[in-house]
């Protein structure tokens, strides 16, 4: 079975993470899994030092990271269901001085 466009979650990343991954952007077939879920297949799916970016060594998503489903925040990842054609925005907090 081939998974269409329409049972995909886009995962759009920035700055580190982006560098970290290879690539802006990431097609997922995860309609209907929870957010936390699909950050978890992304790590999965890309290789390499993503996962330290979105999550700490005791599996915690970072507070600091900002997410977003169709441009809205999500208050808690591990009840929010996505739907096909989804689009997951993952914000790293910037530093500087």
């Amino acid at each position: 079975m081939t998974t269409t466009q329409t049972e995909t979650v886009t995962v759009r990343v920035f700055g580190a993470l982006r560098q970290a991954i290879g690539r802006s952007e990431v097609q997922l077939p995860c309609a209907g899994a929870s957010v936390r879920d699909v950050l978890i297949r992304l790590i999965a799916e890309c290789a390499g030092e993503a996962g330290s970016y979105i999550f700490d060594k005791q599996g915690n998503l970072w507070r600091s990271l900002m997410l977003l489903v169709n441009d809205e925040l999500v208050e808690d990842a591990f009840r929010q269901r996505t739907n096909a054609g989804d689009v997951i925005c993952l914000l790293l907090p910037l530093a500087g001085g």
